[in-house]
C-alpha cells in the first residue's frame, strides 16, 4: 500500500511540472511568433499571468500531496472489529449433575411361590395394566378346588334339608341344622381362600408400561424373594439432583432449568418442579426434580447436567466476557471508541465495575451507559489514545 501511494505521488508530481513546463513554453513561443519585441507590456501582462497559473498548480501539488500522505498515513492504521453495547437480558444459571427417576419403575415379584409354567411376554414389550405377565404352577391348588367344589355341592344339600326340617318342619334337631350352616360357610370360605391362592399364581402389569427385564425363564422356580420383571413407564420420568444448601434461597418450584444429556446430544428447557425440605447432613445438599418431557429415549439412571437460574435481569449491559481486562491494581476495563459511525476513530479505555458472568458474557454494573462501540477484534493490541480503522464485518 505505501509503495503504492509513493509512486502516485511520484506520477503526479510529474504530471503536473510537465503541464507547466509545456504551458510555459507553448505561451513563450506563441508569444515569440505572434507579438512584438518592443510590446513590453503585454509581455509582462502575458508574465504575470503565468505566474499566476503557476501559483494555482503549486498550490494544488501541495493539496494533492498533503491528501496523499494522509491516507499513506491512515493506511498503516490497527484495524479493529466492535461490539455495539445495548441493553438486554441476561441471566445466570449455575451447573448441577443429576440423574433419570421414574415413579413408575419397579420389580416385579411373584406372590406365591411355585414352578414358572409360562412367561406370556418379551423384553421391550408394551403392557396394560391388568396382564396377564406370567403362569406359575398351580395344579395342586386347581385339583384343591375342585375337590372343595364337590364337598361344597353336598354340603349345600345338606344345609337345605336341614333348613327346612328345622325351620319349616320342626323336625330334627338345632344342633344338626347348624352343624350342616357351619359346614357349607366353612366349606366356602376354603374355596375362596384357594381362588386366591390360585390368582396369586399369575402375574399381571400393575400399570402400563414396558417389560424392560425378564429375569427368570420357563420351567425355574418363583418366589415372593425373587424378582420376575422390571416394568418401566416412561410416560412419567423426572430429573432428581441434589443441591448446594448455598443456593436453597435461590431454587423454587418453577426455577428455569435447561437439561443437557450428553449422551443424546441434546439440551431441553424445563423448569423445577419439586424442591426437597431436607438437608442432608452429610453432604449439606438438598434434593430438586426436574421435569422432563414425554421423550422415550430417557432411560431411568441415564446422566445429565442441569444449568439452574439463579439471578436474572431484563435489561442489562454485557459485554463478551474475553474483551474485559484489568489493570495491575485489579481494575477491569474495556477499550471503547470515541465518536460514532467514523472509519477512523480513537481509542479510550474505560474503567467498568462487573457482575457475574454466564456463557461467555459478563454483566457490566457500571462505568457504561449503553451505546457505546467496544473494541472487540484487535482489544489486546490497542492502546489508549491511538486511533484505528474500524471493519464492519458483514453478518
Amino acid at each position: 500500500m505505501a509503495n503504492t501511494t509513493t509512486k502516485l505521488q511520484t506520477r503526479t508530481k510529474l504530471k503536473m511540472k510537465k503541464a507547466i513546463y509545456t504551458l510555459l513554453a507553448m505561451s513563450f513561443l506563441a508569444a515569440c511568433q505572434t507579438e512584438d519585441v518592443s510590446d513590453l507590456g503585454k509581455l509582462r501582462t502575458e508574465r504575470d499571468s503565468l505566474n499566476t497559473v503557476q501559483k494555482e498548480i503549486t498550490t494544488r501539488l501541495k493539496e494533492i500531496e498533503s491528501k496523499l500522505a494522509l491516507v499513506d498515513s491512515n493506511s498503516n492504521l490497527h484495524s479493529v472489529t466492535i461490539v455495539s453495547v445495548n441493553p438486554q437480558p441476561f441471566a445466570h444459571y449455575f451447573k448441577v449433575y443429576g440423574k433419570v427417576e421414574s415413579n413408575k419403575s419397579i420389580n416385579l415379584y411373584a406372590e406365591t411361590s411355585g414352578r414358572i409354567n409360562n412367561i406370556l411376554v418379551k423384553r421391550g414389550q408394551n403392557v396394560a395394566k391388568g396382564q396377564l405377565l406370567a403362569e406359575i404352577d398351580a395344579s395342586i391348588l386347581i385339583q384343591n378346588i375342585a375337590e372343595v367344589k364337590t364337598s361344597l355341592e353336598l354340603a349345600n344339600e345338606l344345609y337345605k334339608k336341614q333348613s327346612k326340617l328345622w325351620l319349616e318342619d320342626k323336625i330334627g334337631s338345632e344342633v344338626q341344622y347348624l352343624q350342616a350352616k357351619n359346614n357349607k360357610e366353612s366349606l366356602d370360605r376354603r374355596l375362596e381362600t384357594l381362588n386366591a391362592q390360585l390368582a396369586m399364581t399369575k402375574v399381571r402389569a400393575p400399570f402400563n408400561g414396558v417389560i424392560d427385564d425378564i429375569f427368570p425363564k420357563d420351567g425355574e422356580m418363583a418366589s415372593p424373594q425373587m424378582a420376575m420383571f422390571r416394568l418401566v413407564n416412561l410416560s412419567e420420568v423426572y430429573l432428581t439432583s441434589s443441591v448446594s444448601e448455598a443456593y436453597v434461597g435461590k431454587i423454587a418450584v418453577g426455577t428455569p432449568a435447561k437439561v443437557t444429556f450428553k449422551s443424546l446430544g441434546k439440551t431441553v428447557e424445563s423448569d423445577v418442579v419439586r424442591v426437597g425440605n431436607f438437608i442432608n447432613p452429610d453432604n449439606r445438599t438438598f434434593e430438586i426434580n426436574v421435569a422432563l418431557g414425554n421423550d422415550l429415549n430417557y432411560k431411568p439412571n441415564m446422566m445429565a447436567s442441569v444449568d439452574l437460574q439463579d439471578y436474572k435481569v431484563d435489561e442489562a449491559l454485557v459485554v463478551p466476557t474475553r474483551l474485559v481486562m484489568e489493570t495491575s491494581s485489579g481494575e477491569s476495563y474495556v477499550y471503547v471508541l470515541e465518536g460514532k459511525g467514523a472509519e477512523i476513530a480513537t481509542v479510550k479505555r474505560v474503567i467498568i465495575n462487573t457482575g457475574v458472568s454466564y456463557d461467555g458474557q459478563t454483566e457490566v454494573l457500571s462505568g457504561l451507559s449503553g451505546g457505546e462501540n467496544v473494541v472487540d477484534k484487535g482489544s489486546r493490541s490497542v492502546k489508549e489514545g491511538q486511533k484505528v480503522r474500524v471493519v464492519i464485518l458483514a453478518e
